[in-house]
Order: C-alpha cells, then sequence, then structure tokens
C-alpha cells in the first residue's frame, strides 16, 4: 500500500466534478518575530531556535493561505501553502526542495461519529502548531523543534464512542518523511477524553510504531528491514476562567546499526532514546492582554534529533554528535506579555536556554535571549 497526497487530491477531484456548486472558505495568517540573544553563533543562527532564523534580525517566520472546501454527503477538502522560514524548514525535514511548502493536501469524511482523513495533515503530537498563530507562546520550544515530526502522510481514523471518549487509528508513510520511503507503515493508535465534549479540556495517549529511513546527515540506514522507531506520547490541556494550561509528554526509541552511532561493524544495534516534557500557562489579564510561561526539557541519549541544530553541532568537535552515551539535555524556560487585537497579536518574550554538552565536562552552554513575536490570521 502506498499512500500519498495524490491520493486525496484525485479523489477530490472526481467528487468535485459530481458536486454542485462546492462552498470554499478561505484563511491565511503571517508571522514574524525579531530576536537578539548574548551567545553568537558561526552562522548567524539563534542558539536552540532555528525556526526563529537570524539573530538580531526581523524575520519572517511564516506566511500561510489555505482553503476549506465543503463538497458533499460529508466529504471536504483542506489544502494549505506555507512559505517564509517555516516553509523551508518543513521542506528540509521532508527531503523536498523550494521555498513553499505543503503541509495539507486533506481528504475528510465526517460522519455522525466517525470521521476519515486521506492525505497530507499536521502532526497530532505535541503543545505547538506549524501555524505560529494558534500558540500561546512568543517561541518554539525544544519538543517541536527537535522531538516531533511537524506534517504526517496517511490514513486517519477518529471514532467517537461517548461526548468524553474518542479514538484514533493512523496508518503512516513514515514521521520524518511525507513521502514513502520504505517497505513498511508507520501505525498509530490513540484515546482521547474531552471533558463535557469540550475541545478545550482534553487529553491525548497515543503510540506510533514503524520504520524510518534516513538517519544522520544523508547516510541511508536499513528502513521497514531493521530500524522500527517507537513513540509514546501524552498531550493536553484544560482551561479554568482566565487560566489556560498545555501540557506535553514525549517518549521515542530508536534501534541503529552500531556504526552509524560511533561503534564498529558486526557490534549489537544501539539504541538511541529521548525524552522531554514541556508545560505552558497562560493567564487572560484583560480583554487585550495575557501573560504566559513556558517550561521545556528534551534529553537525547545519543544526539540523533539536537544534531539537526547547527548551534547545537558547532559546539562539539566533528564526529562527537550521533554517539552512544552522549546524553545531551536542552531545557528552556520562557516569561511573556501578549498584546492582542481581535486576531492579531503582539508578544514580548525573555527566554533562557540551556544545554549540557555530555561528552565528560559536563559544561552547561546557556543563552538569554529577547523575542519580539508579532502576527495575525485571517
Amino acid at each position: 500500500m502506498r499512500i500519498a497526497t495524490l491520493t486525496s487530491v484525485g479523489l477530490c477531484s472526481v467528487l468535485a466534478a459530481q458536486a454542485p456548486a462546492p462552498v470554499v472558505k478561505w484563511r491565511g495568517s503571517i508571522w514574524g518575530s525579531l530576536v537578539t540573544s548574548n551567545r553568537d553563533t558561526a552562522d548567524g543562527s539563534v542558539f536552540l531556535r532555528p525556526c526563529e532564523g537570524t539573530n538580531g534580525q526581523f524575520n519572517l517566520d511564516g506566511l500561510q493561505l489555505g482553503a476549506d472546501v465543503a463538497l458533499s454527503d460529508g466529504w471536504s477538502l483542506k489544502a494549505t501553502l506555507l512559505g517564509g522560514r517555516m516553509g523551508k524548514l518543513l521542506n528540509d525535514a521532508n527531503g523536498e526542495p523550494g521555498p513553499v511548502a505543503l503541509p495539507e493536501a486533506t481528504l475528510t469524511w465526517t460522519g455522525e461519529k466517525d470521521t476519515f482523513r486521506v492525505g497530507r495533515m499536521n502532526t497530532w503530537l505535541g503543545m505547538e502548531f506549524v501555524d505560529h498563530t494558534q500558540d500561546l507562546a512568543g517561541s518554539r520550544g525544544p519538543l517541536f523543534t527537535f522531538a516531533i515530526p511537524f506534517v504526517q502522510v496517511g490514513l486517519n481514523w477518529h471514532h467517537s464512542f461517548t461526548t468524553n471518549w474518542s479514538s484514533d487509528l493512523w496508518v503512516l508513510n513514515g514521521e520524518d518523511r511525507v513521502r514513502d520511503n520504505n517497505q513498511g507503515k508507520t501505525w498509530g493508535l490513540g484515546i482521547n477524553y474531552n471533558h463535557g465534549g469540550a475541545a478545550d479540556k482534553f487529553l491525548s495517549l497515543g503510540a506510533y510504531r514503524g520504520p524510518e529511513q534516513t538517519s544522520l546527515g544523508e547516510q541511508a540506514v536499513p528502513g521497514a528491514e531493521g530500524r522500527a522507531r517507537e513513540r509514546f506520547f501524552l498531550n493536553g490541556q484544560w482551561v479554568w476562567g482566565n487560566l489556560t494550561l498545555q501540557g506535553e509528554a514525549e517518549y521515542a526509541r530508536e534501534p541503529f546499526p552500531a556504526e552509524s552511532l560511533g561503534g564498529r561493524p558486526g557490534e549489537p544495534e544501539a539504541q538511541a532514546t529521548w525524552l522531554g516534557m514541556g508545560l505552558i500557562a497562560r493567564y487572560q489579564v484583560q480583554k487585550s492582554w495575557a501573560a504566559f510561561a513556558h517550561l521545556e526539557t528534551l534529553r537525547d541519549s545519543t544526539g540523533v534529533r539536537l544534531a539537526g541544530d547547527t548551534t547545537v553541532a558547532g559546539l562539539f568537535q566533528a564526529g562527537t554528535l550521533g554517539r552512544r552515551g552522549l546524553g545531551l539535555q536542552a531545557s528552556s524556560g520562557a516569561l511573556g506579555l501578549e498584546r492582542s487585537w481581535e486576531k492579531t497579536f503582539s508578544r514580548l518574550e525573555v527566554r533562557m536556554d540551556r544545554l549540557n554538552d555530555g561528552v565528560g565536562t559536563d559544561c552547561l552552554r546557556s543563552a538569554l535571549s529577547v523575542t519580539w513575536s508579532f502576527g495575525t490570521s485571517f
């Protein structure tokens, strides 16, 4: 079975030809930031924060345009184009060229208790979104940046048992690549609790298991023939009056051939693991003013996730990252204020990022930064 974006586009074309006068709803968003940090890096990027671009410069982080098309008999289509820095990062993560990415191209059927989706869709993991205008804080945390995939391609079946309880089944191409590049599929199961059926009070627990093929850099290692990533995650949000709390926990493990993580051919497989936790609290002080706090930590046993950041790789000697026993741990803490005008926001945030080098000296690297982020949606 091969799952591809063309599946949803092709089916949509047939349905659109049969259905009279589909209803199209356009949407869009734009966001950017200015970051200044007390740590200089060789390439001018922000320490541990590739999503926020260049230190000391205004950055267009994202420009998004999408359409929601209501067809007939419960069918609908969602398609989104994404430019700016986030679009380029999304393409880089997926091995696709160009500055404009396609995070969503999804055909959906919605029934009384069931929803089926096929195509390219945003990930279900984490507290933060590809569209930063939907986030609560002023910058992206380590879990969104390094631990989880941005988008996924495949099938999703959502079933509601009661007002409070529902389940999800996923069949995906993989986590890090939206194009099918191996002989197997990633399977996932999830269970969700929505208090009283409320969309803003929920807990979601899930697990993924499936092959990944591309490893460190451009080196290809076995996919379905020998590498099976296992991921467990817990996401949640709860609202009490003016206070909103969001929480996230991620654990994943993945075996690598010994030589991929500094070992010798013929040695037993090396296990890479990463564990992360995060919390965001936001309090609506007045109608147009809110305060927020954001805490996260990510432990990466071999550096295979954090090695994707040039500011991390530059701290170590060549060949150090991606090795057994490295024990990297990144953490961040931020406090900020938001001023909003309906769908437009301006956020000022002070953030501290820290990283232990994990190679024997146990030295703690740190960076203090100030971020002004802004955005609007329409």
